[in-house]
């Protein structure tokens, strides 16, 4: 049990946090504005026509469901909680080279938690000889969680639940990926599916502090505890990614994954499905859950899509 640390000391690790998603977010868009284009170099024999790069943008509006384990040691806590979400996403594919795409999502009061996250991914297409369609590739997932609950927490310590006093929990959840496969199309026409097998690994690291406090001792007595929040597991990953499109107007998107070790075994599901009106505008859905080592997240959201 630890004892909470000093106002100056627990604002100099929040603005240090700060500086190190500021940074964190900077890498990913400069990775997404320029890495592409610098690596990735058009192939297409003398003469032929390049391919057209297609750019997608995405704003959405939805609900997320959040579940939060801020358990530790002894204590057993676990946070359920339904509200606003706001996403917006953004692609940019040339074919036969690569695709990079961001995902940046924030709930602004979800379990009295303000809930920011940000998925990034660059694939790059090469052939090696006579095996074709080989992707290689990795991206960086971002969960910052905020949580400021004051009195409104329970927790429970050794078969006893205890109401507690001015809760505060922050975790920022890293996981920087590779991985690597082979995409296999089929059909062609009004109807293509393109199916991608692939594995790869990551890196989970979770970086915060949890301080409440609890009863102690005789009614009315409270104890403060603080407790830090520090750990990476490098993880094992699995995946099948499957796209359909039909006639060119619906898209629909379906990923499944595995993060595993040992000991511990995470799993990742998302949907989407794009329905276009005209060349360049349409609307989508998107559904996704993923678990982490500190819950787990579950969104339906809506949007419209736009392509040039």
């Amino acid at each position: 049990m630890l004892f909470r640390t000093p106002i100056a000391t627990r604002a100099s690790r929040i603005t240090s946090r700060a500086i190190r998603q500021l940074s964190l977010f900077a890498i990913i868009v400069g990775a997404f504005l320029f890495a592409p284009a610098a690596f990735a170099q058009e192939s297409s024999p003398a003469g032929e026509a390049q391919p057209r790069d297609i750019r997608i943008l995405a704003p959405y509006a939805g609900l997320v469901r959040s579940v939060v384990d801020a358990g530790a040691g002894d204590h057993d806590l676990e946070l359920k909680d339904t509200d606003l979400m706001l996403g917006l996403y953004a692609q940019w594919i040339r074919p036969g080279a690569f695709q990079a795409n961001v995902f940046a999502y924030h709930a602004p009061d979800v379990n009295y938690t303000a809930l920011w996250g940000l998925h990034s991914n660059l694939d790059f297409y090469f052939n090696a000889g006579p095996v074709q369609n080989l992707v290689f590739g990795g991206g960086l997932e971002l969960i910052s969680l905020d949580i400021d609950a004051g009195d409104n927490i329970e927790m429970t310590s050794n078969g006893t639940t205890a109401a507690l006093q001015a809760f505060e929990l922050t975790n920022l959840i890293s996981v920087p990926f590779l991985r690597a496969g082979k995409q296999w199309q089929v059909g062609s026409g009004p109807l293509e599916a393109v199916i991608f097998p692939w594995a790869g690994a990551e890196l989970l690291m979770q970086r915060g502090e949890v301080s409440f406090r609890r009863p102690d001792g005789p009614p009315g007595t409270f104890v403060a505890v603080e407790e830090d929040i520090d750990s990476t597991d490098p993880k094992a990953l699995s995946g099948l990614n499957l796209r359909l499109s039909l006639f060119r107007f619906l898209q629909l998107d379906g990923k499944y994954s595995l993060a595993f070790d040992t000991s511990d075994l995470h799993q990742r599901a998302s949907l989407m499905a794009n329905l276009f009106f005209t060349r360049n505008l349409g609307v989508s859905y998107r559904w996704s859950y993923t678990e982490t080592g500190a819950g787990s997240t579950l969104y339906n959201i809506f949007g419209v899509v736009v392509t040039w």
